[in-house]
């Protein structure tokens, strides 16, 4: 898994940035690192990556404004904050605004790795949940407006996900979510 994800740290400690990049190279990930909010936002233009590694307190654009317009840009985007700032007001307002999670320095690069895995398993969950969703409107599309039955569709988006070889967890945990929220619009 890691040999193909890309991997932005963002740090204005340029030894930071340094260990984080060799560890997780050397772990297969493959690491671009930048020293202010600005250059930050400028490599996820340029860049497709599948997680950052942000600090808090930078030059210029704070981590903060940074988390917050990838947040805007990219909601499901895992961004991951790393800062000597200990302060429980700040790890909140992080979350909130969309961070997958917190970590204060000094870290274990063990601990940062291991926040990383859970942080892209939660953004592919999300993006096959959204992947189902599409092949569900796409089988409602195709269905009489005046009568759309719930196991209809049902039965044709998972034909239709095993067709696209989307494993049998992920259908049945989207078949368990779409059923939930049916149920509650109609409770």
């Amino acid at each position: 898994m890691a040999s193909r994800i890309r991997v932005l740290i963002v740090d204005d400690e340029q030894v930071v940035c340094d260990l984080l990049s060799e560890e997780l190279t050397e772990r297969g990930y493959l690491c671009t690192t930048v020293l202010s909010g600005q250059e930050a936002l400028a490599k996820t233009k340029e860049e497709r990556f599948g997680l950052v590694l942000l600090d808090v307190r930078l030059p210029g654009l704070s981590g903060m404004g940074v988390l917050r317009k990838l947040s805007e840009e990219r909601p499901s985007f895992p961004v991951i904050m790393i800062t000597a700032l200990n302060d429980a007001s700040t790890a909140v307002e992080a979350m909130k605004l969309g961070a997958y999670d917190y970590i204060v320095k000094p870290f274990d690069v063990d601990q940062v790795e291991s926040c990383m895995r859970r942080a892209l398993k939660q953004r592919d969950a999300k993006s096959m949940a959204l992947e189902m969703d599409a092949i569900a409107r796409g089988v409602e599309s195709g269905l009489s407006p005046a009568s759309v039955p719930f196991s209809l569709v049902i039965e044709r988006t998972t034909d239709a996900a095993r067709q696209l070889a989307i494993p049998e967890k992920d259908i049945k945990k989207w078949v368990a979510e779409r059923s939930k929220r049916a149920l509650g619009l109609r409770a």
